[in-house]
């Protein structure tokens, strides 16, 4: 496997540095990793929209994830702490999609208004704005509560 430093990526694009780092996951086994490290590491976009698409796999990924079965529990459980649901889901996210998600490419908006549409479907309505706990990618998000009959 090539081995790739951080000036390398600097001179790709977004989507050439995106599709190495999808390529090193699926290679994870067969000495992926390191790439995979260099990118998290590196902050660099790896799209070069300004935001994800409706159709862009990340976007599609992210809908996935969130809608899942883990995802609402997660959101759910965040809501009754208190927390913005979106922090709740903020960790699937990260261990699904690695560097994939992000602010980078509004990766983090994106994942809001997808958590806002499961939220609303979840019966809930919104409670203001709120910060993530340490740990998240998302620094704010909204906070609901469960709509008033």
């Amino acid at each position: 496997m090539t081995i790739y430093s951080l000036e390398d990526l600097q001179r790709m694009t977004p989507d050439k540095r995106r599709q190495l780092y999808q390529n090193a996951v699926d290679r994870r086994d067969k000495g992926g990793q390191p790439i995979i490290d260099l990118i998290e590491s590196s902050g660099l976009p790896l799209h070069s929209t300004e935001g994800l698409t409706n159709d862009d796999p990340t976007f599609l990924r992210m809908e996935e994830i969130i809608w899942s079965a883990e995802g609402r529990e997660a959101a759910l459980k965040a809501t009754e702490a208190g927390l913005p649901a979106l922090s709740g889901i903020d960790p699937l996210l990260q261990r699904e999609l690695g560097a994939l998600y992000g602010p980078h490419d509004l990766g983090t908006a994106s994942a809001g208004a997808v958590v806002a549409k499961l939220m609303r479907h979840l019966g809930h309505e919104e409670a203001g704005a709120g910060s993530c706990p340490e740990g998240c990618v998302a620094k704010t998000a909204m906070k609901w509560r469960p709509r008033k009959k």
